[in-house]
């Protein structure tokens, strides 16, 4: 294992499927046990493994600048997203006016 800053690097070797175990000190510090899932997330050339815990936690300070208090951010959501489909609607119905 080596340490780059305050990441660890290991090397890891690919088996014929393509799998990579990964690292037990990883495992144990994140209480990563068999058949639980991980979270991939790769780019052009990184790849980075997360819990869902860690993606979960991500998500939430995401989202946490947009709450307001006392409201639910996916209430929020739901309730935008009926105005636009109500405003849908009635374009759609402008649309077919005069149409006979």
């Amino acid at each position: 294992m080596y340490n780059i800053g305050d990441m660890q690097t290991v090397p890891c070797k690919v088996d014929n499927q393509g799998r990579v175990t990964l690292p037990v000190e990883w495992r144990k510090a994140h209480n990563i046990k068999t058949g639980n899932e991980v979270v991939i997330t790769f780019g052009d050339d990184t790849l980075v493994v997360k819990t869902t815990a860690q993606m979960l936690d991500e998500a939430q300070r995401i989202v946490a600048p947009y709450k307001r208090a006392g409201h639910s951010v996916v209430d929020q959501l739901l309730a935008d997203r009926r105005g636009e489909a109500q405003a849908e609607e009635r374009g759609a119905d402008r649309h077919g006016e005069g149409i006979r």
